[in-house]
């Protein structure tokens, strides 16, 4: 197999992860950057500390009119367990949205 074909089905293999992902998440590509601006803000710029939950985000979903537990659950599927887990390991990129 030459070089141009695996760079394809590494392509492909990607494409087909991201919309996978893009499937599991509930949030659109502006919502997402708006939790991890709101979560920014509350984490790093006012300096309080994670408090290991996920307290900051269900607020933001109630704030925001989601169905908290739904974004919760999709946050998880991503390793967003607490708050800076989310800022840290929920990144647009995984979805094919840029940073």
């Amino acid at each position: 197999m030459d070089k141009r074909r695996k760079k394809e089905l590494r392509q492909q293999y990607k494409d087909q992860e991201q919309a996978e992902a893009r499937r599991r998440m509930c949030l659109q590509p502006d919502q997402l950057r708006a939790l991890l601006n709101y979560l920014d803000e509350q984490l790093f710029q006012v300096g309080a500390p994670c408090d290991h939950t996920l307290s900051r985000t269900h607020t933001w979903a109630v704030n925001e009119g989601f169905d908290p537990e739904r974004v919760l659950e999709s946050v998880r599927s991503f390793g967003g367990y607490c708050d800076c887990e989310v800022a840290y390991n929920v990144r647009p990129y995984l979805f094919g949205w840029e940073e």
